[in-house]
């Protein structure tokens, strides 16, 4: 794909203030060729898939370094090649703005989050003592990875119900989502409608564990959990009161893959409560293509939402020699 020639001067600027915040993702990092400004380094070819953003609203592909280049010389940039040591030393040198980078802000809690995390609270330790029962011999499950999700959403089902006070006649599982076009994934695992004193809750739940020594597909998964998000953010975007919960469960196989900085999911579990982030189209459009697929089946196409998520629950639980993560984040959706 070429180059578009309305890519100016100040789009490629906002595309560098953009790496100064973010940094580059490893999969875009240069070897040997840089755009230079005020003393930094830039990658060509992401500089101009990012300026295409400000113009023509996508991250562009399709195109080389050496086109990248040329337009760059073009627009005035300067442009430099070094060897692939002095490279790979200032690789190292920059490591923390080649890596991505997402600084999460705050988000305080109201009153309805303040109740909602006693349920939280309750319901996490329903899943922990469930499963301690089962490292400890006295369940009829032999191996956590034998717990389904359907228990997941039961457990919370039953907080909803004793801690939050909540009508049962109030809860729907499998609630239909107007808004994904694949009727097979058109559903929310949990809605609970509103009254004049609560909003309507829309919940989707995933618990990740590796089954025996099966092969798990990691990218997949990571896909089916932000695919959850963005079905979230699409659901019902103009009714304001509602607030909307991604709650996932995740063993330590799925963990180590999370927080490996490389696989660029930071700071997904590793946000503290009230904290979060705005999820962005490049945040999602650089990882595997495996994962995108996920998302497509929410969305039907690649122009995915920009919701922001926000941690408001966090638990990591030990049981023996296996780490749980417990998070439960609310999901935003973009204005």
């Amino acid at each position: 794909m070429p180059i578009p020639e309305n890519i100016s001067r100040e789009h490629v600027l906002k595309a560098l203030k953009e790496i100064d915040i973010n940094g580059v993702p490893q999969r875009h990092e240069a070897r040997n060729t840089f755009l230079i400004y005020a003393g930094k380094k830039y990658p060509p070819k992401y500089v101009i898939s990012l300026a295409n953003k400000y113009v023509n609203g996508e991250f562009l592909k399709g195109f080389t370094t050496n086109e990248a280049v040329g337009y760059l010389k073009k627009l005035g940039f300067k442009i430099e090649k070094v060897s692939t040591a002095t490279a790979s030393t200032d690789n190292r040198r920059q490591e923390s703005t080649l890596q991505p980078i997402i600084t999460p802000r705050k988000y305080p809690p109201d009153e309805f989050d303040r109740r909602m995390y006693l349920i939280f609270k309750g319901f996490s330790m329903l899943v922990e003592e469930r499963l301690k029962a089962i490292i400890e011999g006295r369940s009829e499950l032999k191996a956590i990875w034998q717990e389904s999700e359907d228990t997941i959403r039961y457990m919370m089902f039953y907080a909803l119900a004793t801690i939050g006070d909540v009508s049962p006649l109030d809860i729907y599982l499998e609630y239909p989502h107007p808004e994904v076009p694949n009727r097979n994934y058109a559903k929310l695992d949990t809605f609970v409608t509103s009254d004049k004193d609560k909003p309507a809750i829309a919940f989707e739940m995933k618990f990740h564990k590796k089954i025996n020594d099966n092969y798990v597909p990691l990218p997949d998964n990571a896909g089916a959990v932000f695919a959850d998000i963005l079905k979230l953010a699409l659901f019902r975007t103009q009714q304001k009161n509602i607030k909307r919960y991604m709650l996932y469960v995740a063993d330590e196989n799925m963990i180590r893959y999370l927080t490996k900085p490389r696989n660029g999911y930071e700071p997904f579990l590793s946000l503290e409560e009230n904290t979060g982030f705005k999820v962005t189209r490049e945040y999602l459009t650089e990882k595997p293509r495996t994962f995108i697929n996920q998302l497509k089946k929410i969305t039907g196409k690649e122009k995915f939402p920009e919701p922001i998520i926000v941690c408001r629950f966090k638990r990591d639980i030990k049981l023996a020699d296996k780490d749980i993560a417990l998070r439960i984040y609310e999901v935003i959706p973009e204005e």
